[in-house]
């Protein structure tokens, strides 16, 4: 005779987790790099500046890293901060941009102002001579590119996925006692 308690305990056990590993794959969590930036930057400039270089540039224009988010923010980045642009808001670059370039400053401190770095191609948060902290770097292809850095682990994912795996392997164990005692 099979033990019903055990069996509806187990079935129970293994629903609720897959139930919380499925509700935890649902869970999101703020991204810190945005692709809207880039593009909003260079319409900007292209809008503001005809007379600079157009290209989209990379994260790393306003951001230490290509990874970006709060507080990593370079010289430049910090400065369009303070004349107004806001994380989570990509309309605020082109207003912060025309309030930088009233102001006129020197992030990086190189002697040449941002927008004129801009305007050139330079990057206004290195302070490097002309042509050598450019603000849009070409993207090469073939055996000079470049690999970009693996997105960092998500561990709520993978927990989740595992809670998933786990109560489909209880579940399919159970059901294959159960055969097994009914046979």
């Amino acid at each position: 005779m099979m033990n019903h308690s055990k069996t509806s305990g187990s079935l129970f056990c293994a629903t609720w987790l897959l139930g919380l590993g499925l509700a935890a794959l649902g869970f999101t969590r703020s991204a810190h790099a945005s692709s809207n930036y880039p593009p909003a930057l260079a319409a900007a400039i292209a809008t503001q500046f005809p007379m600079a270089i157009h290209c989209v540039p990379q994260c790393t224009a306003c951001h230490l890293t290509t990874v970006g988010g709060p507080g990593m923010m370079n010289k430049f980045g910090l400065s369009m901060e303070k004349y107004g642009l806001l994380p989570g808001n990509p309309d605020l670059v082109a207003p912060a941009l025309m309030a930088l370039a009233a102001v006129d400053p020197d992030s990086d401190g190189d002697g040449k102002n941002d927008i004129e770095e801009i305007t050139v191609g330079d990057s206004p948060s290195l302070a490097a001579p002309d042509g050598v902290g450019q603000f849009c770097p070409d993207i090469k292809y073939g055996c000079g590119a470049h690999i970009a850095a693996a997105p960092p682990v998500d561990h709520l994912g993978l927990f989740s996925a595992g809670l998933v795996v786990l109560s489909f392997a209880i579940l399919r164990r159970r059901r294959g006692a159960a055969r097994t005692r009914g046979a």
